[in-house]
């Protein structure tokens, strides 16, 4: 199992164990399967929503970057949550990127 597959798994079942329902895009090889280029995992609970970036603590920042480029290029009005897997704590870093009208 790749390190993306398995870290995909964790959150799935931290966000399963909460109540949440999930869905990811199935791998295609060559093929481009975040949505957006940002976006690897949906959840849905009642009337929230959550838009998450999968990846590991050495990458939050190019992800983070990668993401309010888009949001601002784009203007689009959205919350990112970025998911970094933190392998000594077991545990995930989350951080949520914003982005805010300038209009």
């Amino acid at each position: 199992m790749s390190k993306e597959a398995e870290i995909r798994k964790k959150a799935i079942k931290e966000l399963q164990t909460d109540g949440w329902i999930t869905w990811f895009a199935p791998k295609v090889k060559f093929r481009q399967t975040d949505v957006f280029g940002i976006i690897d995992l949906l959840a849905l609970k009642g009337k929230y929503k959550k838009n998450i970036q999968l990846t590991t603590l050495p990458n939050i920042s190019a992800r983070r970057k990668k993401i309010t480029n888009f949001l601002e290029q784009n203007k689009v009005e959205m919350t990112v949550e970025i998911w970094a897997w933190n392998h000594s704590k077991k545990k995930f870093k989350k951080e949520k990127i914003c982005a805010i009208s300038t209009s």
